[in-house]
């Protein structure tokens, strides 16, 4: 079990060239519960904007926080064996599902049209595991031995029965093309996956800009030095990518041994440096010090305003 403390992350993200606005968006929403993890990559042929990704993240947020409220009999100190603990609630996958599929719900009924992908991520503070959904070509991966390693399903054309993707699919002008999505016209059906963790684990949560267009170098630099950009190759994409870790170790201990990296002192901590907003990113901090202080944990759950880049 780790301390929900110890949460570090950093963002980058950079508007491609071809696009008239950048339309990922990620989201990290740090509960009682454990931390949600969101990116959402609206389609460039989509007339939907980013407005999709935060509505469906907000919405999101505003059941979480319900779910504090209306289930004192649930969340009570006096718990009987019939009921189950504060943080193991969403170690049932029929719950995780049920959350995301309201915010769906709510965001389909809003908005009406929107295509994207999908990728959402669920730690529990007390399970070295990680609980995933997806529907298109977001990705997570882990840095190890120096690189990336892809984990998590992708759903593109270039890979129609849902097999591995090859690195030589990449060059298949089917890749663009998603055989599962987010699709506010239809039903959200996203994959689930589920995967073991060790508590100094860095995970990389990207969009295709960055994991399918960049090269492992290209992708190095994108990271260590966002503003450097890539010499004379544009970024076509919008490329985003999110490093986090809740690693209780020093992050130059951890981080440099695992990637040629910079980034140390740019890594920002929880609770401090949480709820952030910026036209790409929403951090929510809604912990509480106490798992009985409901009320509490509403009046935490805050978001404040940031427009600068990180």
């Amino acid at each position: 079990m780790t301390d929900p403390s110890s949460l570090k992350w950093t963002h980058r993200t950079q508007q491609g060239s071809e696009r008239a606005e950048n339309k990922d968006y990620f989201s990290i929403i740090d509960s009682d519960l454990g931390t949600w993890i969101f990116v959402i990559d609206v389609a460039t042929s989509s007339n939907a904007t980013t407005e999709l990704a935060k509505r469906f993240c907000e919405h999101f947020h505003t059941y979480l926080q319900e779910l504090f409220r209306s289930n004192d009999s649930i969340f009570s100190e006096k718990i009987s064996h019939k009921k189950p603990q504060l943080d193991s609630y969403f170690d049932d996958e029929e719950k995780r599902k049920h959350i995301i599929q309201k915010a769906f719900n709510a965001t389909k009924k809003e908005l009406k049209i929107g295509v994207a992908s999908f990728l959402s991520l669920y730690r529990c503070n007390r399970l070295n595991r990680v609980f995933g959904f997806c529907a298109g070509d977001c990705r997570l991966g882990l840095l190890k031995n120096k690189s990336i390693q892809w984990l998590s399903p992708v759903h593109t054309g270039a890979n129609p029965l849902g097999n591995d993707f090859e690195t030589s699919m990449k060059l298949i002008p089917e890749r663009h093309i998603l055989t599962k999505s987010l699709n506010l016209r239809r039903n959200f059906e996203p994959e689930t996956f589920e995967l073991v963790t060790s508590p100094n684990d860095i995970f990389v949560i990207a969009t295709d800009g960055f994991w399918m267009e960049l090269n492992e170098v290209e992708q190095q630099v994108f990271i260590n030095k966002p503003d450097a950009g890539l010499g004379n190759k544009p970024f076509v994409d919008d490329t985003s990518v999110l490093l986090i870790t809740w690693s209780e170790a020093n992050i130059e201990e951890t981080f440099r041994p695992d990637f040629e990296s910079d980034l140390s002192p740019e890594f920002e901590s929880s609770p401090n440096n949480l709820n952030k907003q910026n036209d790409n990113l929403l951090v929510i901090n809604g912990r509480s010090s106490d798992f009985s202080g409901n009320e509490n944990i509403a009046k935490m759950a805050t978001k404040t305003e940031n427009k600068n880049e990180y």
